[in-house]
């Protein structure tokens, strides 16, 4: 246990490490080495308490600059583990800098695939049915509810996550939570899961019709009504489906896709076909 080896670092330390990775951890992000900075200055707190003179302190800030990415809340063992590490250096480990990178480097890419699919879409999915639910009731509750929810999870796994990983240390490597094996079942689980969830809130949530008709002779024929005997929703499934293949397949941006949809809808509306 990394507390046992050296007493001065508290879990009042490790809980600063957590807010300061909660808060920081897309400040100063760049194309270069992205969550670099943010990683290196959540170890500050370990860091004061552990290196003897500011050379120690510049030496140790420096392994962290390295190249380092993964999604920031279940990505937060890594950021305790690699706290625990440097206590363990400090007390005499021989732990070149090169393990610190091999290790952020093993974990954040297995970390980020996990956190994306539980967090990035699946979660924040079912929060937002639920929110956007009640606020489409007229209930002012489904925003807040979504944001009490959304940042309670978030807050405490994140805290919690770091003093796991301090508390693993090293062993964190050989834990089944994060084995190759585990994560591609969890992240196979999950996006079909999310896939559901949102296919699900896309058939609620998205509306179009169409208002073309002719007539022959005294019988008027709806559009829409032939659309819905052969599929109900077609319009919107259509809809879905291009603006996902061309976003998928096609790399076209959201903010293209958005100005894209407002001006079909708008000339739609204006010329009553939709």
């Amino acid at each position: 246990m990394a507390e046992k080896m050296n007493p001065e670092v508290s879990k009042k330390d490790i809980y600063k490490v957590g807010v300061r990775w909660l808060m920081s951890n897309t400040s100063a992000w760049n194309w270069e080495r992205m969550q670099n900075v943010a990683f290196a200055w959540s170890m500050v707190p370990v860091l004061k308490k552990i290196c003897k003179n500011k050379e120690e302190m510049g030496h140790a800030l420096s392994r962290h600059m390295s190249f380092f990415n993964t999604e920031p809340t279940i990505g937060s063992p890594l950021v305790g583990a690699v706290a625990a590490m440097e206590v363990q250096k400090a007390n005499g480990e021989d732990i070149p800098d090169d393990v610190f990178n091999a290790i952020k480097s093993g974990l954040m890419g297995p970390m980020a695939a996990l956190g994306d699919s539980l967090f990035a879409s699946t979660g924040n999915a079912l929060l937002l049915s639920f929110g956007m639910g009640l606020a489409l009731e007229g209930n002012v509750m489904g925003p807040i509810i979504f944001m009490v929810l959304w940042t309670a999870i978030t807050v405490g796994f994140t805290l919690w996550g770091v003093q796991f990983g301090f508390r693993e240390g090293m062993k964190i490597m050989d834990s089944e939570i994060f084995s190759p094996a585990m994560i591609a079942r969890a992240t196979a689980f999950l996006s079909i899961l999310g896939l559901t969830v949102v296919g699900g809130l896309s058939a609620q949530f998205v509306s179009l019709a169409t208002s073309i008709s002719w007539t022959n002779g005294e019988s008027t024929t709806q559009l829409q009504g032939i659309l819905d005997g052969l599929m109900p929703g077609l319009l919107p499934f259509i809809i879905i489906m291009v603006t996902w293949y061309l976003h998928d397949k096609k790399n076209m941006s959201v903010i293209k896709l958005l100005l894209m949809l407002i001006v079909i809808g708008t000339i739609g509306s204006l010329l009553h076909v939709f």
